[in-house]
């Protein structure tokens, strides 16, 4: 056997040192935290549907006036058969739900007398004394006892209210009024 002969070159390797290393590991680390940063989007929240019919069969049972949903593609995630703090102690069926476009749409009744109540349902609308700008089917469901409300809220939530039967209905959301309009035309018996 040979024994290695010296080149008189020194070795490259050994001149790098840890400061080296770690000059390196925070190069790479930063290249990759910008492409995070440029590429990742949040993901939203899945919507979480509910079923509507345990309640419906109580509320039905229970209220004094016919128990309404809305007969659309929109996607119920919440229902409720409970008192709010404006209802005054009555009972307030509410429906809310996600349409297609991702808006917020809901379907209040209670037999609930006054202001407060509805206040408390359309975020403090505001009745549109004029509403000749709002599409056809709004202006024909004012003509059938339905009152456009616009909220005062940062929601812009549009609302239609109608009373009758002994009770008041709100359809009111943050979509285009056409989309209010809709959920008032197809109110069904579940």
């Amino acid at each position: 056997m040979s024994t290695p002969e010296p080149t008189g070159r020194r070795n490259r390797g050994l001149k790098q040192s840890v400061g080296d290393m770690l000059r390196s590991m925070v190069v790479v680390l930063a290249v990759v935290g910008a492409i995070l940063l440029v590429t990742w989007r949040p993901q939203p929240a899945a919507v979480k549907a509910v079923t509507l019919e345990p309640l419906v069969t109580l509320a039905s049972g229970q209220a004094s006036f016919p128990v309404l949903v809305v007969d659309s593609d929109a996607q119920p995630t919440s229902v409720r058969w409970e008192s709010t703090p404006a209802s005054d102690g009555e009972i307030v069926w509410h429906v809310g739900y996600v349409t297609d476009e991702g808006e917020y749409l809901q379907l209040s009744q209670s037999s609930a007398e006054g202001d407060l109540y509805v206040e408390e349902q359309t975020s403090d609308g505001v009745v549109l004394e004029d509403f000749s700008d709002l599409p056809a089917l709004v202006q024909t469901l004012t003509a059938e006892g339905w009152v456009p409300l616009e909220g005062l809220g940062d929601d812009g939530r549009r609302s239609l209210v109608r009373t009758n039967d002994g009770s008041t209905t709100v359809i009111s959301g943050t979509g285009s009024w056409g989309q209010v309009g809709d959920a008032a035309r197809n109110l069904m018996l579940p």
